[in-house]
Protein backbone atom coordinates (compact mmCIF):
# COMPACT_ATOMS: atom_id res chain seq x y z
CA UNK A 1 0.00 0.00 0.00
CA UNK A 2 1.09 3.31 -0.28
CA UNK A 3 0.62 5.94 2.19
CA UNK A 4 0.68 9.41 2.44
CA UNK A 5 0.29 11.03 5.87
CA UNK A 6 -0.15 14.63 6.41
CA UNK A 7 2.15 15.80 3.65
CA UNK A 8 3.27 19.19 3.46
CA UNK A 9 5.40 20.36 0.60
CA UNK A 10 5.83 23.22 -1.92
CA UNK A 11 8.65 25.27 -3.23
CA UNK A 12 11.00 27.84 -2.34
CA UNK A 13 9.22 28.23 0.97
CA UNK A 14 6.08 28.23 0.16
CA UNK A 15 3.44 25.90 0.73
CA UNK A 16 1.24 23.57 -2.60
CA UNK A 17 0.31 20.96 -0.23
CA UNK A 18 -1.72 21.18 3.11
CA UNK A 19 -1.19 18.38 5.23
CA UNK A 20 -2.22 16.11 2.86
CA UNK A 21 -3.37 12.16 3.58
CA UNK A 22 -4.05 9.62 1.06
CA UNK A 23 -3.83 6.20 0.68
CA UNK A 24 -3.62 3.80 -1.99
CA UNK A 25 -4.47 0.24 -1.96
CA UNK A 26 -2.06 -2.20 -3.64
CA UNK A 27 -3.33 -3.04 -7.01
CA UNK A 28 -5.91 -0.02 -7.24
CA UNK A 29 -6.21 2.72 -9.67
CA UNK A 30 -6.76 5.54 -7.37
CA UNK A 31 -7.40 8.74 -9.35
CA UNK A 32 -6.38 12.59 -7.76
CA UNK A 33 -8.38 15.22 -10.24
CA UNK A 34 -8.69 18.80 -9.60
CA UNK A 35 -8.51 21.88 -11.17
CA UNK A 36 -4.82 23.50 -12.81
CA UNK A 37 -2.70 24.67 -9.53
CA UNK A 38 -4.46 22.47 -6.85
CA UNK A 39 -1.25 20.53 -6.32
CA UNK A 40 -1.86 17.24 -8.33
CA UNK A 41 1.68 17.26 -9.84
CA UNK A 42 3.49 18.83 -6.75
CA UNK A 43 2.26 15.51 -4.99
CA UNK A 44 3.20 13.22 -7.83
CA UNK A 45 6.73 15.00 -7.38
CA UNK A 46 6.93 14.22 -3.55
CA UNK A 47 5.96 11.08 -4.15
CA UNK A 48 8.70 10.36 -6.99
CA UNK A 49 11.21 12.14 -4.99
CA UNK A 50 11.25 15.24 -7.39
CA UNK A 51 10.36 17.40 -4.53
CA UNK A 52 11.61 17.29 -0.76
CA UNK A 53 8.32 17.54 1.79
CA UNK A 54 8.72 20.07 4.33
CA UNK A 55 6.82 17.80 6.62
CA UNK A 56 5.06 14.73 6.61
CA UNK A 57 5.14 10.95 5.51
CA UNK A 58 5.31 8.57 2.43
CA UNK A 59 5.34 5.28 3.02
CA UNK A 60 5.36 2.17 0.35
CA UNK A 61 4.49 -0.83 2.31
CA UNK A 62 6.03 0.43 5.24
CA UNK A 63 9.24 1.47 4.08
CA UNK A 64 9.64 5.23 4.06
CA UNK A 65 10.26 7.21 1.23
CA UNK A 66 9.65 10.63 2.19
CA UNK A 67 13.23 13.20 1.27
CA UNK A 68 14.51 9.96 -1.20
CA UNK A 69 16.17 11.03 -4.11
CA UNK A 70 14.44 10.36 -7.42
CA UNK A 71 16.65 7.16 -7.93
CA UNK A 72 16.40 5.87 -4.88
CA UNK A 73 12.33 6.05 -4.89
CA UNK A 74 12.52 4.42 -8.32
CA UNK A 75 14.51 1.32 -6.47
CA UNK A 76 11.58 1.60 -3.58
CA UNK A 77 9.38 0.99 -6.43
CA UNK A 78 7.96 4.41 -7.68
CA UNK A 79 7.95 4.36 -11.01
CA UNK A 80 6.83 8.00 -13.19
CA UNK A 81 5.17 8.91 -16.20
CA UNK A 82 5.29 12.68 -16.12
CA UNK A 83 3.08 14.99 -17.37
CA UNK A 84 4.29 16.39 -20.73
CA UNK A 85 5.71 12.72 -21.71
CA UNK A 86 9.57 14.14 -21.04
CA UNK A 87 11.09 11.52 -24.02
CA UNK A 88 15.09 11.95 -25.21
CA UNK A 89 14.34 13.53 -28.58
CA UNK A 90 17.75 12.32 -29.89
CA UNK A 91 17.40 8.61 -28.65
CA UNK A 92 15.04 5.78 -30.44
CA UNK A 93 12.74 3.77 -28.89
CA UNK A 94 14.57 1.03 -28.75
CA UNK A 95 17.19 3.26 -26.83
CA UNK A 96 15.01 4.92 -24.11
CA UNK A 97 13.97 0.90 -23.69
CA UNK A 98 17.49 -0.85 -23.28
CA UNK A 99 18.52 2.17 -20.63
CA UNK A 100 15.25 1.96 -18.46
CA UNK A 101 15.76 -1.65 -18.64
CA UNK A 102 20.05 -1.48 -17.54
CA UNK A 103 18.87 1.14 -14.74
CA UNK A 104 16.71 -1.94 -13.16
CA UNK A 105 18.81 -4.48 -13.07
CA UNK A 106 18.67 -6.68 -9.87
CA UNK A 107 15.39 -5.55 -8.92
CA UNK A 108 13.52 -8.35 -11.13
CA UNK A 109 11.23 -10.50 -9.90
CA UNK A 110 8.75 -13.20 -10.80
CA UNK A 111 6.45 -11.50 -13.74
CA UNK A 112 9.23 -8.76 -14.36
CA UNK A 113 8.69 -6.29 -17.15
CA UNK A 114 10.76 -6.89 -19.88
CA UNK A 115 11.38 -5.01 -23.66
CA UNK A 116 9.66 -7.94 -25.22
CA UNK A 117 6.57 -8.05 -22.41
CA UNK A 118 6.36 -4.06 -22.57
CA UNK A 119 6.48 -4.60 -26.80
CA UNK A 120 3.69 -7.32 -26.66
CA UNK A 121 1.48 -4.52 -24.72
CA UNK A 122 2.49 -1.84 -26.52
CA UNK A 123 3.34 -3.34 -30.41
CA UNK A 124 3.36 0.25 -32.20
CA UNK A 125 6.82 0.69 -29.72
CA UNK A 126 8.28 -2.57 -32.07
CA UNK A 127 7.40 -0.74 -35.58
CA UNK A 128 8.68 2.13 -34.62
CA UNK A 129 11.88 0.95 -32.73
CA UNK A 130 14.63 2.57 -34.85
CA UNK A 131 12.64 6.36 -34.65
CA UNK A 132 13.82 9.17 -32.18
CA UNK A 133 11.89 10.52 -29.90
CA UNK A 134 11.12 13.38 -31.70
CA UNK A 135 9.96 11.86 -34.61
CA UNK A 136 7.33 10.08 -32.92
CA UNK A 137 3.61 11.05 -32.41
CA UNK A 138 2.19 12.41 -29.15
CA UNK A 139 0.50 9.27 -28.39
CA UNK A 140 3.59 7.01 -29.07
CA UNK A 141 5.81 9.31 -26.95
CA UNK A 142 2.95 8.82 -24.41
CA UNK A 143 3.49 4.85 -24.59
CA UNK A 144 6.96 5.11 -24.66
CA UNK A 145 7.24 6.83 -21.32
CA UNK A 146 4.85 4.72 -20.32
CA UNK A 147 6.89 1.80 -21.70
CA UNK A 148 9.76 3.24 -19.78
CA UNK A 149 8.64 3.64 -16.84
CA UNK A 150 7.18 -0.32 -16.88
CA UNK A 151 11.16 -1.20 -17.23
CA UNK A 152 12.25 0.36 -13.91
CA UNK A 153 9.94 -2.49 -12.09
CA UNK A 154 7.29 -0.27 -10.52
CA UNK A 155 5.27 -1.68 -7.63
CA UNK A 156 3.51 2.17 -7.69
CA UNK A 157 3.18 3.71 -10.88
CA UNK A 158 2.53 7.65 -11.36
CA UNK A 159 0.70 8.35 -14.13
CA UNK A 160 0.57 12.95 -14.48
CA UNK A 161 -2.21 13.70 -16.91
CA UNK A 162 -1.00 10.87 -19.51
CA UNK A 163 -4.10 11.82 -21.95
CA UNK A 164 -3.39 15.71 -21.92
CA UNK A 165 -3.02 16.95 -25.59
CA UNK A 166 -4.14 13.31 -27.30
CA UNK A 167 -6.86 13.37 -30.13
CA UNK A 168 -10.12 11.12 -28.61
CA UNK A 169 -9.02 7.83 -30.07
CA UNK A 170 -5.47 8.03 -28.67
CA UNK A 171 -6.59 8.81 -25.12
CA UNK A 172 -9.25 6.55 -24.87
CA UNK A 173 -6.24 3.84 -25.56
CA UNK A 174 -4.31 5.24 -22.83
CA UNK A 175 -7.55 4.86 -20.49
CA UNK A 176 -7.39 1.11 -21.77
CA UNK A 177 -3.90 0.55 -21.19
CA UNK A 178 -4.59 2.10 -17.32
CA UNK A 179 -6.93 -0.53 -16.84
CA UNK A 180 -5.19 -3.30 -18.56
CA UNK A 181 -1.82 -2.46 -16.03
CA UNK A 182 -4.25 -2.49 -12.87
CA UNK A 183 -5.52 -5.95 -13.77
CA UNK A 184 -1.81 -7.17 -13.92
CA UNK A 185 -1.93 -6.16 -10.01
CA UNK A 186 0.12 -2.95 -10.50
CA UNK A 187 -1.03 -0.19 -8.10
CA UNK A 188 -1.84 3.01 -9.93
CA UNK A 189 -1.99 6.84 -8.69
CA UNK A 190 -3.80 8.50 -11.85
CA UNK A 191 -4.11 12.10 -12.03
CA UNK A 192 -6.76 13.90 -14.01
CA UNK A 193 -8.54 16.92 -14.77
CA UNK A 194 -11.26 15.53 -16.72
CA UNK A 195 -13.85 13.52 -14.30
CA UNK A 196 -15.39 11.47 -16.78
CA UNK A 197 -12.17 10.41 -18.07
CA UNK A 198 -10.70 9.28 -14.38
CA UNK A 199 -14.07 7.29 -13.71
CA UNK A 200 -13.65 5.21 -16.58
CA UNK A 201 -10.09 3.25 -14.90
CA UNK A 202 -10.76 4.56 -11.52
CA UNK A 203 -12.01 2.55 -8.06
CA UNK A 204 -11.16 5.55 -6.23
CA UNK A 205 -11.61 9.13 -6.44
CA UNK A 206 -9.84 11.94 -4.81
CA UNK A 207 -10.11 15.79 -5.27
CA UNK A 208 -7.20 18.63 -4.41
CA UNK A 209 -8.82 21.88 -3.95
CA UNK A 210 -6.30 24.72 -3.35
CA UNK A 211 -3.59 21.70 -2.06
CA UNK A 212 -5.70 19.77 0.31
CA UNK A 213 -7.66 16.64 -0.28
CA UNK A 214 -10.75 17.51 0.21
CA UNK A 215 -12.83 14.56 -0.85
CA UNK A 216 -11.87 10.60 -1.16
CA UNK A 217 -14.70 7.89 -2.11
CA UNK A 218 -15.12 5.22 -4.24
CA UNK A 219 -15.51 5.51 -7.65
CA UNK A 220 -18.98 3.90 -7.74
CA UNK A 221 -20.68 6.56 -5.10
CA UNK A 222 -19.13 9.29 -7.57
CA UNK A 223 -20.69 7.62 -10.30
CA UNK A 224 -24.08 7.53 -8.74
CA UNK A 225 -24.11 10.89 -8.03
CA UNK A 226 -21.50 13.15 -9.76
CA UNK A 227 -22.87 16.55 -8.68
CA UNK A 228 -20.53 17.21 -5.80
CA UNK A 229 -17.39 16.51 -7.37
CA UNK A 230 -18.31 18.26 -10.50
CA UNK A 231 -19.03 21.29 -8.18
CA UNK A 232 -15.42 21.20 -7.27
CA UNK A 233 -13.97 20.77 -10.34
CA UNK A 234 -16.00 23.81 -11.89
CA UNK A 235 -16.33 26.24 -8.94
CA UNK A 236 -14.70 25.25 -6.23
CA UNK A 237 -14.91 26.53 -2.93
CA UNK A 238 -13.23 30.45 -1.22
CA UNK A 239 -11.34 28.47 1.01
CA UNK A 240 -7.68 29.26 -0.04
CA UNK A 241 -4.59 28.23 2.31
CA UNK A 242 -5.37 29.58 5.57
CA UNK A 243 -2.27 31.56 7.15
CA UNK A 244 -0.20 31.81 3.99
CA UNK A 245 2.86 29.91 4.41
CA UNK A 246 1.85 28.78 7.54
CA UNK A 247 1.22 24.61 8.81
CA UNK A 248 -2.32 24.26 10.42
CA UNK A 249 -0.08 24.41 14.01
CA UNK A 250 1.45 28.29 13.24
CA UNK A 251 5.00 26.55 12.55
CA UNK A 252 6.38 27.55 9.22
CA UNK A 253 7.59 25.02 6.54
CA UNK A 254 11.40 25.56 6.94
CA UNK A 255 10.78 24.85 10.86
CA UNK A 256 8.62 21.92 9.97
CA UNK A 257 11.38 20.67 7.66
CA UNK A 258 13.63 20.63 10.79
CA UNK A 259 11.43 19.66 13.26
CA UNK A 260 10.79 16.07 11.38
CA UNK A 261 11.25 16.21 9.00
CA UNK A 262 -20.58 15.31 -18.86
CA UNK A 263 -21.71 11.77 -18.22
CA UNK A 264 -18.87 9.06 -17.10
CA UNK A 265 -18.68 6.23 -19.80
CA UNK A 266 -18.46 2.44 -18.34
CA UNK A 267 -15.15 1.79 -16.54
CA UNK A 268 -12.90 -0.46 -18.60
CA UNK A 269 -12.78 -4.25 -17.29
CA UNK A 270 -9.89 -5.43 -15.74
CA UNK A 271 -7.71 -8.06 -17.86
Amino acid sequence: MLRVDRLVAGYDGGIALHEVSLEVATGSVQALVGRNGAGKSTLVHAIAGLLTPYAGTIELDGAQLAGLPPHKAARAGIGLVPQGRRVFPRLTVAEHLTLAETSARGRRRDGAWTVPRVLDLLPRLGERSRHRGDQLSGGEQQMLAIARALLTQPRVLLLDEPCEGLAPGLAARIRELVAELAGTGLTVLLVEQQLHHALQVADRVAVLEYGRLVYDHPADEVRVDLAPVEEMLSLGTDRPAAGGNSLSDGSTPAAAAGAGAEHPARPFPRR
